[in-house]
């Protein structure tokens, strides 16, 4: 790790991760999560976004190897998780999401302002305030951000570890009782809890501070998911109060449910020891299924097993992997959640679920499907999306830079285009490397250097020799079937053999 604040012991307070080093004589802040680049204020300037243990948050300058002007920031706890940003506010720039080991969340504006901040136990820490037995956070998952309501806002949701100590021994985690965890879903904008959340579920007896919580999965399991079609392109407030009416509605319906639930919205999946909780986040409506073994990680979300639906990919403790299938949920490159705690291998600042971008980029059907292309050019379909209220108003922010790449090196991209609009677009791209099989990458690149991807699989003349014998045996073929067809047949009564005249082909006798 890079040393960017003052040391602190190896053991941190309020941490859940132990870290044993021998660098900086065991001292040292920790940088436990990802970091995370982008440009901040869409210009030149490209920051990395780190938290380290001490609870610090930096913004550095990459190219002038500094901390850009208003960061570091300081939480309260260590920061474990990694940083999320998103443009939710519509103004065009990025809003930075922090949460720390302690509970403490926080949106910050490109100048490290804060735009709002919450304790997640801030109600229980006031009913606390007279006990001598009180309630602390252990941890917290990765955050994840999505449309839960399905009304265009952006949420935050993630899972806490609550356990109960005496308050004497709140810095002695071996004597913290793990009580419950709570999954909790926050407006992106105001910081407030979504209707019906958090949500409460049982925990065991006893914590292990080694044991991470996996990142909520955010994913659609309607069978109807037309309507995520209209919203990147805008809703309006029509649409909107239609929505909620329909969440309304559902929530009171919940005993005569379609698959996956009557609202609208997205699904939270959220692993919990050995158990799969899927909630519909609209109606809260949820469904358990213990899979009979510990889920250390994230779930998975893409069509595995190539039936056009989509499946939830678990893995267990044991090395188990199920997959969970279903005939009715229609894949759609959006609606996947593939790599890991990125939602796909190449986009990795790239972290709200696809449905709810407020920037994206996807293939169309009538392109990705699996085919074997004969022939110089491939033509690829393909939509770029941009749905941030004050768009409009900042030409200078529409800017879409395209590339494809035959794999995920830079070094085979094999077309590139910027573009000023949005819209759907089709290339007739060439594919330098020779016959083959091919994952194409389809990546959009915005001005705040966010990086959007979807990837499909196509063969590149695989089969050549077969045009090749269609080019030497074709013009033969056509040459043949004249001939066949035309050729004079002979009447066996001018042949002398059968009786005939032997009046020969001139039509008389010869001379005697």
């Amino acid at each position: 790790s890079t040393d960017w604040s003052a040391p602190l012991g190896d053991i941190v307070k309020g941490g859940t991760a132990p870290n044993h080093s021998n660098a900086h004589s065991g001292m040292g802040a920790w940088a436990l999560a990802t970091p995370i680049a982008v440009k901040l204020d869409g210009g030149e300037r490209n920051h990395v976004l780190v938290g380290t243990s001490m609870g610090l948050v930096y913004a550095l300058e990459v190219q002038y190897r500094g901390v850009r002007d208003g960061w570091p920031v300081q939480m309260r706890h260590p920061v474990e998780q990694k940083v999320l940003v998103e443009d939710v506010v519509g103004n065009t720039n990025l809003e930075v999401f922090v949460v720390d080991s302690g509970g403490d969340l926080v949106s910050l504006n490109a100048d490290g302002e804060v735009l709002w901040a919450r304790r997640l136990l801030e109600e229980d820490e006031e009913k606390d305030a007279s006990k001598d037995r009180i309630h602390v956070i252990r941890g917290t998952s990765p955050m994840s951000m999505g449309d839960v309501e399905g009304t265009g806002n952006l949420a935050i949701v993630l899972v806490a570890k609550i356990a109960t100590t005496e308050r004497s021994h709140v810095d002695r985690p071996d004597s913290h009782d793990l009580s419950e965890y709570r999954l909790f879903a926050i407006d992106a904008v105001t910081g407030d809890d979504l209707p019906n959340f958090p949500m409460i579920f049982n925990g065991g007896t006893t914590l292990s501070s080694a044991t991470a919580l996996p990142q909520p999965l955010l994913v659609d399991l309607h069978e109807d998911q037309s309507h995520w079609l209209d919203t990147i392109h805008g809703f309006s407030e029509e649409d909107l109060n239609t929505i909620r009416s329909i969440n309304r509605e559902a929530a009171k319906q919940r005993s005569s449910s379609s698959h996956g639930g009557n609202g609208r919205g997205l699904h939270i999946v959220q692993p919990l020891e050995s158990t799969l909780h899927i909630i519909e986040g609209s109606t809260s409506c949820a469904q358990a299924i213990d899979v009979g073994d510990h889920v250390p990680s994230m779930v998975q979300a893409d069509d595995v097993h190539g039936t056009g639906g989509l499946d939830l990919v678990v893995t267990t403790e044991k090395g188990e992997i199920l997959t969970l299938e279903s005939e009715v949920v229609q894949y759609h490159p959006l609606n996947v959640w593939n790599a890991g705690v990125t939602r796909t291998p190449g986009s990795n600042n790239a972290q709200a679920h696809g449905y709810s971008s407020t920037q994206g980029i996807f293939v169309h059907p009538i392109a990705r499907q699996f085919r074997d292309i004969l022939g110089i050019y491939v033509p690829i379909t393909f939509e770029i999306f941009d749905r941030r209220p004050n768009i409009e108003n900042e030409p200078n922010r529409r800017v879409y830079q395209v590339d494809i790449r035959a794999g995920m090196s830079a070094k085979r991209t094999i077309f590139s285009k910027t573009y000023a609009s949005t819209g759907v677009y089709t290339e007739r791209i060439q594919i330098p490397f020779g016959p083959g099989y091919y994952a194409l990458s389809v990546r959009l690149r915005t001005t705040h250097g966010i990086v959007y991807e979807d990837t499909f699989h196509i063969g590149f003349n695989v089969n050549y020799m077969g045009g090749l014998w269609w080019i030497v045996c074709f013009p033969l073929i056509v040459a043949t079937v004249p001939i066949l067809m035309f050729r004079r047949k002979p009447n066996w009564e001018e042949d002398e053999d059968y009786g005939g005249r032997g009046t020969g082909i001139l039509g008389r006798m010869p001379p005697p």
